[in-house]
C-alpha cells in the first residue's frame, strides 16, 4: 500500500506539473483567440465539434480502460484494441463527412461543411494511436503522456495563434486541432515504438470490459452536449460561443486542479479492487483531497469572473461573465461525485454506470430544454444548478451500493474544505464591493490575494481544532517538507562542491 501511495504522489506531482504548463498555455491560447476572433467564430466551430464529440462517444470502446483493467495484457490484447480504435476512428470520419450538409442546411452555414470534412480527417488520424500508451498508466508512470500532451498542445498553440493573425479566421480553431492529433500520433511511436498489426482475437473480452463503458460514454456525451446544441438551434450561433467560452473558462480551474488526483483513481482503484476496507478508506480519502482541491478553485473564480473577463475579453464577451460565474460553483461541487466513476471501472462494475447515466439523462434533458425555453440562458443556467445538485446525489448512492460507504461520511468527507470556502467566499465578495470602483486589474489581485490567504486560513485553522487528521492539509504539509528537503539536499551539494 505504501508503495502505491508513493508512485501515486510522484504521478500527481507529475500530472499536476505538466497540466499547469499545458494549461497555461491554453488559457493564453484561448484569450488571444478571443480578442481575435468573434464569439461567431467559436460558436460555428462548437457545433461541429460538439457533433465530432457525441460521435466519438457514441462509439468509444474504452479499449484502453479494458486494458489497464486486465490483469496480464498480451500483444494479441494490443493490437485487437488497435485494429478496432482504427475501425471505429474510419466509421467516424465516414459519419461526420455525411453529416456535413444536413448540419450545414439546420443551421443555415454552408461552411459548416467543410469543418465537418477536417474534423473528419483528424478523427481518421487520431484512432492510429500507439495502443501501448496505457502501459505508462498501468505502471501508474504518467510524465510520458505528460510530455506528449505537452507537444500537442505547444503546436496547437502555435498554430492556432498563427492563422488567426494571419487570417482572423475560424480555421485557426479548427487547423490547431487537426496539427495537435497528427503530432500526438507521431510521438506516441517516437516515445514507445511498437509495430501494431490487424487481429480480432481478443475482441470479446476487451468487450465484455469496456462494452458498457462505452454505452456509459456515450450516453454522458449526449447528455452534457444537448445543451449546447439547442442553445445553438434557438439562439443561434453568437450566444452559443458566449456559452462556450465561459463554460471553459470556468471549468478549467476546477478541471486542472482535480485532475492531477482523478486521473491517478482508475488505476489505484484498480490494484485494491480484492482489498474492500483500504478501497474504501482511499475512495473517502480522495472525495476529500477533490474537494479541497474543486471547491476554492472554482467558487473562487466564480467570484473574480466578472473583472477578469471584462479586462481580458473586453465587453463583448459579458455574457460568458454571466455563465463562468454560475457554472464556477456548479463544477465546484462534482468534486463529490468525481472519484465515483474511476471507481466503478476500477471494480470491472461498468454496466452500474451505463445505468445510471441512461436514468440521469431523462433527469437532466427535460430539465435543459425546460429552462432554455422559459427563460433562455439564464433558464439554462438554473437548470443546470438543479440537475447538478441531483447528479451528485446520484453518484453518491452508486458508491454506497458498490462499496458501502455511507452517504453522510461522502457528504463529510470535505467538511472543512467547504467551511473554508464558505469563508473564503464572505471575504472576497465583501472585499469586491468595498473595491469596486477600482480598476479590474486592481480588483483581481486584491480579491485572488484575499481568497488564497482566506481560504488557506481558514482551512489549517479547522484542520487544527480537527485534532489534525489525516488529509488534505497533511498531504499538502508532507508535500512542502518533500521540496524543502530536496531543496536543502540540493544546497548543501553545492557547499560540498568546490
Amino acid at each position: 500500500m505504501e508503495g502505491v501511495r508513493k508512485q501515486l504522489s510522484v504521478g500527481a506531482i507529475w500530472t499536476a506539473g505538466g497540466r499547469v504548463v499545458s494549461n497555461l498555455l491554453g488559457v493564453v491560447s484561448m484569450l488571444v483567440l478571443a480578442r481575435l476572433l468573434t464569439p461567431v467564430d467559436f460558436g460555428l466551430v462548437t457545433l461541429a465539434t460538439i457533433v465530432l464529440s457525441i460521435v466519438a462517444a457514441v462509439t468509444e470502446l474504452s479499449l484502453s480502460s479494458a486494458l489497464i483493467q486486465h490483469k496480464n495484457p498480451q500483444r494479441e490484447h494490443y493490437d485487437t484494441a488497435w485494429t478496432l480504435n482504427a475501425l471505429r476512428a474510419a466509421g467516424i470520419a465516414i459519419v461526420l463527412v455525411i453529416a456535413g450538409y444536413p448540419a450545414a442546411w439546420m443551421y443555415h452555414d454552408d461552411r459548416l461543411t467543410s469543418i465537418f470534412f477536417a474534423l473528419a480527417g483528424g478523427a481518421l488520424v487520431g484512432g492510429l494511436a500507439n495502443p501501448r500508451l496505457v502501459d505508462f498508466r498501468r505502471r501508474l508512470s504518467f510524465h510520458q503522456e505528460i510530455f506528449i500532451d505537452l507537444i500537442n498542445k505547444v503546436v496547437g498553440v502555435v498554430v492556432a495563434v498563427a492563422i488567426a493573425l494571419a487570417f482572423r479566421s475560424y480555421w485557426a480553431l479548427v487547423i490547431s486541432t487537426l496539427a495537435s492529433q497528427v503530432v500526438g500520433v507521431v510521438m506516441s511511436y517516437v516515445l514507445l515504438p511498437y509495430l501494431p498489426r490487424i487481429s480480432f482475437a481478443h475482441w470479446r473480452n476487451l468487450f465484455s470490459f469496456s462494452g458498457w463503458a462505452a454505452l456509459s460514454s456515450g450516453l454522458n456525451e449526449i447528455n452534457w452536449r444537448a445543451d449546447q446544441l439547442a442553445l445553438g438551434d434557438m439562439l443561434g450561433a453568437g450566444p452559443l460561443g458566449q456559452y462556450t467560452v465561459g463554460d471553459r473558462l470556468a471549468s478549467l480551474p476546477v478541471r486542472e486542479s482535480t485532475a492531477p488526483i482523478s486521473g491517478v483513481l482508475f488505476p489505484a482503484f484498480a490494484r485494491l479492487q480484492d482489498d474492500p476496507e483500504r478501497l474504501r478508506h482511499a475512495f473517502l480519502r480522495s472525495q476529500s483531497l477533490l474537494a479541497a482541491a474543486a471547491l476554492p478553485m472554482g467558487v473562487g473564480f466564480a467570484l473574480v469572473a466578472r473583472p477578469f473577463i471584462d479586462m481580458v475579453l473586453g465587453p463583448a464577451w459579458s455574457s460568458a461573465a454571466l455563465v463562468a460565474q454560475v457554472l464556477g460553483v456548479v463544477l465546484a461541487t462534482t468534486a463529490f461525485k468525481l472519484p465515483v466513476t474511476p471507481l466503478a471501472m476500477g471494480l470491472g462494475c461498468t454496466r452500474s454506470l451505463f445505468q445510471l447515466d441512461l436514468t440521469f439523462i431523462f433527469i437532466r434533458l427535460p430539465l435543459i430544454f425546460a429552462g432554455l425555453l422559459l427563460g433562455g440562458l439564464s433558464g439554462l443556467l438554473f437548470a443546470r444548478c438543479i440537475s447538478a445538485a441531483i447528479g451528485i446525489m446520484m453518484y453518491v448512492f452508486l458508491a454506497r451500493r458498490l462499496i458501502g460507504v455511507s452517504v453522510r461520511a461522502q457528504l463529510l468527507a470535505g467538511w472543512r474544505a467547504s467551511v473554508a470556502t464558505l469563508f473564503m467566499a464572505g471575504c472576497v465578495w465583501s472585499v469586491g464591493l468595498m473595491i469596486n470602483s477600482e480598476p479590474e486589474g486592481l480588483q483581481l489581485t486584491i480579491m485572488v490575494l484575499i481568497g488564497g490567504i482566506s481560504y488557506c486560513g481558514a482551512s489549517l485553522v479547522l484542520w487544527l481544532v480537527s485534532g489534525k487528521p489525516a488529509g488534505p492539509e497533511r498531504e499538502a504539509l508532507d508535500l512542502l517538507q518533500f521540496v524543502r528537503r530536496g531543496v536543502s539536499a540540493i544546497y548543501r551539494e553545492r557547499l560540498a562542491d568546490p
